[in-house]
């Protein structure tokens, strides 16, 4: 059975499979697919390709030519295959399976088995690796990041109201267990009223981000977010502006705890 699909379009097709199946096993990094070496393999691949099609197309019309000067003896002897379904009395004639369609189907094949191998002796769709790699990778971006944007610190430290929604999910997961989510207070002091256990700094901005940074001496249970690392300057600034922002608030918890500390007034 002939194709009937053009030429053209059958060879672009294939060769657009084949890009497809670099970028999946390159694993999607256009480093290695524009790299020149690349360049000149696709190039090869398509010139094969527009071989095999014109050897193709020369073959399938000596076929052509062979079956039309022969088909006295050929076409008309030919016995045409009939499957008869008997209770529908429908007859259905036996064509073969289109040549495209045995195409694509072996080119499944092949590619479940390299996609199985792949994942069994390689890295290749290895989710732990994938996500090891880009965890390094935002690590690194990270780390470019703070480079380029240096972090506040007790010097630089102010309050901006940009910084209120970011502050109150940093604080949410990680102040609340203690401060309660309105800051009111748990098993760590109220923050939204003028008693405080610690006073080092003269601005409250300050004295909240030193807090922070340092923990608590007066109280072990408060441990040193900035200091140890587990929070980055950026991000306590944030939060001490949000903690700032609930302190001023003039609507204040409806369960405070009781003050604890010396009444300070911080500006």
């Amino acid at each position: 059975m002939l194709s009937k699909h053009p030429s053209l379009i059958k060879m672009f097709s294939s060769f657009f499979i084949i890009i497809f199946i670099f970028y999946v096993f390159l694993d999607g990094d256009f480093y290695y697919i524009k790299h020149p070496l690349s360049i000149i393999i696709y190039i090869l691949l398509l010139i094969i390709i527009i071989l095999s099609y014109y050897i193709d197309n020369i073959i399938i019309n000596e076929k052509i030519y062979f079956i039309n000067k022969n088909k006295n003896n050929f076409i008309y002897s030919k016995k045409i295959k009939k499957i008869d379904h008997g209770f529908d009395g429908i007859l259905e004639l036996d064509n073969k399976i289109p040549k495209w369609w045995k195409q694509i189907f072996l080119t499944t094949i092949v590619m479940s088995t390299l996609y199985f191998f792949s994942f069994l002796f390689t890295n290749f769709a290895n989710q732990q690796f994938e996500y090891k790699i880009a965890y390094k990778n935002q690590l690194k971006k990270i780390k470019e990041y703070e480079t380029k944007k240096p972090q506040a610190n007790i010097d630089t430290v102010k309050f901006d109201k940009k910084f209120i929604n970011d502050g109150k999910k940093l604080f949410n997961e990680n102040c609340a267990t203690c401060h309660n989510v309105d800051g009111g207070g748990n098993i760590g002091p109220n923050l939204t009223d003028d008693y405080w256990i610690n006073h080092t700094e003269k601005t409250l901005i300050k004295n909240i981000f030193y807090i922070i940074w340092n923990g608590s001496k007066n109280n072990k249970v408060m441990r040193a977010f900035g200091a140890s690392g587990e929070i980055k300057g950026n991000d306590i600034e944030k939060l001490s502006s949000y903690i700032y922002f609930i302190n001023k608030k003039k609507k204040k918890p409806n369960n405070p705890k009781s003050p604890e500390g010396d009444k300070i007034n911080f500006y």
